[in-house]
């Protein structure tokens, strides 16, 4: 099993999350966290990068739908780029792939996404990063991976 790696950086207004790795039942809730954290860092506009994404189970879609409700309910948008073929066959599946904005490139979901309603997808700049592996601008280029539940 390959460990999942997320980073997470601010592109052109947006969010951008990348993931490599296995998203499963160990990483679901780190990945919760972890575009929590983004998008209060950068905005509730976010690109989910799916190109080096191996496998995602039904808790992986979980994480992904709870992500889009939560973004659209903020005025955001959310967007999938690249997925494998066995990611786009979940995503195929369960129908999300008709629902969900689903595109090659970075550039083509930042050229996609509508427009924010009032600036809502803009993060506030008076919020300051919590502490951890996330903050600070070095954490925007720096791949953590994500270690499943009880593992040392």
């Amino acid at each position: 099993m390959q460990p999942l790696e997320v980073t997470s950086r601010p592109y052109d207004g947006f969010t951008v999350v990348r993931l490599r790795g296995e998203l499963d039942i160990a990483t679901a809730e780190e990945l919760r966290l972890r575009l929590r954290l983004a998008r209060r860092e950068h905005g509730d506009r976010v690109v989910l990068d799916l190109a080096e994404l191996e496998f995602m189970d039904s808790h992986g879609l979980s994480v992904i739908i709870n992500c889009y409700r939560s973004v659209t309910e903020a005025g955001g948008s959310l967007a999938l780029v690249a997925p494998r073929p066995i990611v786009w066959r979940a995503l195929e599946i369960t129908g999300l792939h008709q629902r969900l904005t689903i595109v090659d490139t970075v550039d083509e979901a930042v050229a996609a996404a509508p427009e924010p309603a009032g600036g809502a997808g803009e993060a506030p700049e008076s919020e300051a990063p919590e502490g951890g592996e996330d903050a600070g601008p070095a954490a925007d280029q720096a791949a953590a991976p994500v270690a499943a539940a009880g593992s040392t």
